[in-house]
């Protein structure tokens, strides 16, 4: 299959993803808790349909005499095309929609909670040892900026993108074995 063609549909799956990502923070509220499991989930299954529709269609055209590592890379710039496109799906998402502002506020919410009485604060300073020696107000602060970074929308993508490109590496190894094994020979 030619680069571009594979790009068209890295794209095309993208476009679908964010869609289906807006209709899931929709529904679900924009609660970062309960629909980011679902965006993962179609991800990974746009990833692996990606990879699948690429080795079928290569496959397909004409018989072919090619070898795993063929198939092998392939399967890996079908994959690095994918991460490439979600990624940039996932910035306009995370840019567009309030999950992280939402998440971020309950979690400003939880903390302030967690230091309310002295026990409470002791609790947190024996359990990390970089809170020692640290007033109330200094822990909330480093909480809030823990929180700021673990919510911030480069933080969200660049995780995104690296799970994505490794999980493109692990089918790439896995999906041409199983499709050669199987399909292949329902192909010829």
């Amino acid at each position: 299959m030619s680069t571009w063609r594979i790009w068209a549909y890295a794209l095309s799956l993208a476009s679908i993803w964010l869609g289906l990502r807006f209709a899931f923070g929709h529904y679900f509220e924009y609660n970062y808790a309960e629909a980011q499991p679902k965006g993962v989930l179609l991800n990974l299954v746009f990833l692996l349909s990606l990879i699948l529709l690429t080795l079928y269609s290569t496959y397909n055209k004409e018989p072919q005499i090619r070898s795993y590592f063929d198939d092998f890379k392939l399967c890996l710039k079908s994959g690095i095309a994918y991460s490439v496109a979600i990624t940039l799906a996932i910035v306009i998402y995370y840019t567009s929609s309030n999950d992280m502002s939402i998440k971020r506020s309950a979690d400003y919410k939880i903390q302030i909670e967690a230091l309310d009485t002295p026990e409470e604060v002791n609790a947190i300073i024996s359990m990390e040892e970089q809170f020692k020696d640290k007033t109330k107000e200094e822990i909330l602060q480093k909480l809030i900026e823990r929180t700021n970074e673990n919510t911030s929308v480069k933080r969200v993508t660049l995780l995104s993108l690296a799970s994505l490109v490794f999980c493109a590496l692990i089918y790439s190894l896995v999906v041409p074995f199983v499709f050669r094994t199987v399909m292949l020979k329902e192909l010829q």
